[in-house]
């Protein structure tokens, strides 16, 4: 990407993406659905590690629901 040009795509900042030129790509992480429930770890009251789940934007697809790949050959 030209650090002066904007983007090309609104999904991404990669001005030649693959994944998002194709329609019906969905991300592998999140499904699609741009968030995933990863499990973070928590020490309870008594000192016990615990883990619980997060709901955050899928870092694999930057929460857009399509996973991008620029080195990938399509």
């Amino acid at each position: 990407m030209e650090p002066m040009r904007g983007p090309t795509h609104t999904r991404c900042a990669i001005s030649s993406c693959g994944w998002c030129d194709q329609d019906g790509v969905e991300c592998r992480f999140c499904s699609g659905t741009g968030w995933w429930r990863p499990e973070r770890p928590h020490r309870d009251g008594s000192g016990v590690i615990v883990w619980l789940r997060v709901d955050e934007p899928c870092r694999g697809c930057a929460g857009t629901g399509k996973e991008h790949s620029p080195t990938a050959v399509l």
